[in-house]
């Protein structure tokens, strides 16, 4: 635990963050194990942001009350019964920029949210398709993952997919 961060202290910040997410808790112990997480959460928060190798920065979002358990049901990667993952292709790296910040060009979405549906292969493959296009034609559109949810008959859709 990081110095500093208690119940008593972080109580403030989780009662906004209750509030922003539109959470409720039914009784003292609920409140009390949520708050548990959630300042487990800030305190490798704080780890991870004050690492000064790290290019990013992370904060709380709608899961920072949640057991690894209850994140866990989120995933759903199913692949299928004979299937192998590819050999990925290893590209020519010369006189190619060592990053690209592809937010400031405009070529990135906001974050979506996919719910409790296992559906993170769909979400995958149309931020992809918005960004080639973007690059390709200087137009950036959001892409229903829904239509491939819907339509893809060797994906479980909100089950899990490849």
């Amino acid at each position: 635990m990081i110095k500093g961060i208690t119940a008593a202290t972080m109580q403030p910040m989780f009662l906004e963050h209750i509030a922003k997410m539109g959470l409720n808790f039914g009784t003292t112990e609920e409140f009390e194990f949520r708050q548990a997480i959630f300042m487990a959460k800030e305190a490798e928060n704080i780890s991870i942001n004050a690492n000064p190798e790290h290019t990013f920065k992370i904060g709380h979002n709608f899961m920072s009350t949640w057991t690894h358990e209850e994140y866990k049901q989120l995933l759903g990667l199913k692949i299928p019964e004979g299937m192998t993952e590819p050999v990925p292709t290893v590209l020519d790296t010369v006189n190619i920029p060592t990053e690209i910040d592809w937010r400031t060009k405009g070529a990135v979405n906001a974050v979506k949210n996919q719910g409790q549906c296992g559906s993170c292969w769909a979400f995958s493959a149309t931020c992809s398709m918005e960004g080639h296009h973007f690059i390709q034609s200087g137009k950036l559109l959001s892409l229903a993952e829904q239509q491939l949810v819907d339509c893809v008959s060797d994906c479980a859709g909100c089950n899990g997919g490849w």
